[in-house]
């Protein structure tokens, strides 16, 4: 089955909400539930599940890692075999996520203002399912987590989203398998988003990486289904848009800012791509805000 990849646009934060060690044993099954609301991140420490979700049966081995999606119907397509030990946890967000074969980049729909110094846009990639390559450190963490909502201390909450938090960055990073394609590639998108003002050309890409610019494209098409330069078109819109949404900055600085030679070519390739020219989709929006 091919790999699946949850994206998640960053901020706001996703929030931990609750958590347990749960033990089945041989003949029980996981809950019937449809559309819960929340992200639940299951981490099997001994035995094995087997959940349905959107009509897709998966088996979760021991050391492995699964997520089921807040919108979904799931439960158990087989019983389980023997006793099985595992983690959950549910997480919930009110931002933008998709599961997709690739990882996908969000601009976050938060209104925040370029005035002060503010949060930039992230975009947290988990895996649906993974191999869980440090287990005495993943399952210590959640065991942290676990014991963080046992304090009865007026702070204990902060605790717990702070471990909570260390923990998605480290599943995202370091808990699960990521190959090299996949790194350079991330690589590659926040190259792009360093030097969105720039005039990037081909050579240039090829230069900062020290890699044929044919290496550089199939590495971006294999993550991101473009080449290195459509990504950047596609970044450049996005970081466009935000900025007609979300801020004064007059049509003409937009243009610059995000890497045009002049406003004509960028607002012709803008109404192009969306179907509205900059001042249009300005006007569009900001009367739905």
């Amino acid at each position: 089955m091919e790999q699946k990849i949850i994206s998640i646009a960053l901020p706001p934060f996703p929030n931990f909400i609750e958590g347990n060690l749960t033990s089945f044993q041989a003949g029980q099954m996981h809950p019937d539930r449809n559309k819960l609301g929340y992200f639940d991140l299951i981490f099997v420490k001994k035995g094995q599940l087997f959940i349905s979700e959107a009509g897709l049966n998966y088996t979760i081995k021991q050391n492995e890692m699964f997520i089921l999606l807040p919108d979904q119907h799931h439960y158990s397509w087989q019983a389980c075999e023997e006793k099985t030990e595992f983690f959950w946890i549910h997480i919930y967000t009110t931002a933008q996520w998709e599961e997709s074969n690739r990882p996908k980049h969000f601009t976050s729909m938060l209104p925040i203002p370029d005035l002060h110094f503010h949060q930039r846009n992230y975009t947290l990639h988990l895996p649906k399912q993974a191999e869980i390559l440090d287990q005495e450190l993943i399952f210590e963490l959640l065991l942290q987590i676990q014991s963080s909502t046992e304090k009865t201390d007026v702070d204990a909450i902060w605790h717990t989203e702070e471990l909570f938090l260390k923990f998605l960055k480290y599943i995202e990073n370091e808990g699960f398998t990521k190959d090299r394609v996949t790194i350079l590639a991330e690589k590659i998108h926040l190259y792009l988003e360093k030097n969105i003002c720039r005039h990037l050309t081909n050579q240039d890409i090829s230069s900062h990486f020290h890699l044929h610019i044919n290496y550089l494209a199939r590495v971006s098409r294999q993550i991101y289904g473009k080449t290195p330069l459509e990504v950047l078109d596609d970044l450049r819109i996005e970081v466009a848009k935000e900025y007609l949404v979300k801020s004064n900055v007059l049509l003409k600085s937009i243009s610059t800012i995000v890497g045009y030679e002049s406003y004509i070519s960028f607002s012709n390739h803008f109404k192009k791509v969306t179907g509205l020219s900059p001042r249009d989709f300005r006007e569009h929006y900001r009367e739905k805000v």
